[in-house]
């Protein structure tokens, strides 16, 4: 008999040693943890800014209601003191200034000082015009940058009517000013503002006889919404301008001047690039205006600090949050940029821009006065958003004069 064979044993040697996590596995988790981190962030970030961009350009407001949230802290002689807390943004600003309150208004015509108390509370000693009555110490105003009260005939005694016009998507209220010359003056006020944004100007053309239609424009509160809801920085609002233009015309009107702040500036300039009735323009004046939304987007996050940061928004995330916004709110971007059209427009230009405008950079205002200095005359002042009247009235008002005596007679 053969031997008997036990079973086979399993190979003998070294057990292999158990597999460990080599630190170069770690780091590439945690670079991958962390890379994957900084992809949510930057889209949040997106996310967020393009909320932030809606919120703070697109949507319009609900009613033009006023906060009184500064007090009266002394008056003496001429001279009114009010003080906040940090909440008003007109605060320290120089020049000519409303102090408005339930049931009463002055206009100051300077800022003498503006001081800082040890807790924070900033303080403006301003000179009021000759016979102005101030406030009782203690009442709560606040600080119009707009300078004068209500409307033409209660600022200046100027008489007006409130008309309508029609545009394509409603009617929409203005006030006119009857004048003797067949040129008429449309002026459009900013966004987020009423009409009393445009009275600084109405004296120097009332005084130059011109007929005068303040309009209103869509998303103004108690006015027709655009289908967008949205402002549309002069992509749409230019319309109103149009329908304006055409109600002078119905009215006797030859030709016109036009008159823009801000937004309103988009609006005039858009339209300057599109209306058929375009060459009938002679000139047009405006006033910190909006020549590219995106550019105007793009300023104010280069100025504008992340929170627990403080470094200004990188422009890559704003490029991105621009990109959402573009798919979120259906935003086109090239239709707002008239700097791109330029070569479209023919009509005579006097631009006002402050060096202090943190609001629509004064660089845009430049390029249009350097690649078109065959119509543009810009006037740069040292003035924030819409105050270059305010620091300087008589220069101002002296150059709407000569510009206007030179380009529509």
């Amino acid at each position: 008999m053969g031997k008997r064979t036990g079973a086979a044993s399993p190979a003998s040697g070294p057990k292999p040693p158990k597999k460990r996590r080599s630190l170069v596995g770690v780091l590439v988790r945690i670079i991958g943890s962390i890379v994957v981190l900084g992809i949510v962030l930057f889209v949040v970030g997106g996310f967020y800014y393009s909320g932030e961009i809606r919120d703070g350009a697109l949507i319009p407001p609900e009613s033009y209601d006023h906060d009184y949230d500064l007090a009266v802290s002394a008056v003496a002689g001429d001279r009114v003191s009010v003080t906040d807390t940090g909440s008003d943004g007109q605060i320290g600003q120089p020049g000519v200034e409303g102090i408005e309150w339930v049931g009463g208004y002055i206009t100051t015509s300077e800022l003498v000082s503006s001081t800082e108390s040890d807790s924070g509370d900033r303080t403006d000693v301003r000179l009021m015009v000759e016979g102005g009555t101030a406030p009782a110490t203690g009442t709560a105003v606040r600080l119009d940058p707009f300078a004068f009260p209500g409307d033409p005939e209660r600022a200046f005694g100027i008489p007006f009517e409130t008309v309508r016009y029609t545009s394509d998507i409603d009617s929409f209220g203005a006030w006119f000013i009857d004048g003797g010359s067949s040129t008429w003056a449309i002026v459009v006020h900013g966004k987020g503002v009423d009409l009393t944004e445009t009275l600084r100007v109405i004296p120097t053309l009332h005084a130059l006889d011109y007929p005068i239609l303040v309009i209103r424009y869509r998303n103004d509160p108690g006015e027709e919404k655009d289908p967008s809801g949205f402002h549309q920085f002069g992509a749409t609002e230019w319309k109103e301008v149009d329908a304006a233009v055409r109600y002078a015309e119905d009215n006797g009107s030859g030709d016109h001047i036009l008159v823009g702040y801000s937004m309103g500036g988009a609006a005039v300039t858009s339209y300057l690039t599109q209306s058929p009735l375009r060459n009938r323009t002679r000139a047009a004046i405006l006033d910190s205006p909006v020549f590219s939304f995106e550019a105007t987007v793009d300023f104010q996050a280069a100025n504008t600090d992340l929170p627990l940061i403080g470094t200004s928004i990188p422009t890559s995330l704003t490029s991105f949050a621009k990109w959402i916004a573009g798919w979120r709110f259906d935003i086109d971007w090239d239709e707002a940029d008239y700097l791109a059209k330029m070569n479209e427009l023919h009509a005579p230009m006097l631009i006002f821009h402050g060096s202090n405008d943190t609001s629509v950079p004064l660089a845009t205002s430049e390029a249009m006065a350097r690649l078109r200095p065959d119509i543009t005359t810009l006037v740069k002042t040292e003035a924030s958003h819409v105050r270059s009247w305010n620091e300087s009235p008589e220069e101002y008002e002296a150059a709407i004069v000569d510009f206007l005596i030179e380009n529509a007679g």
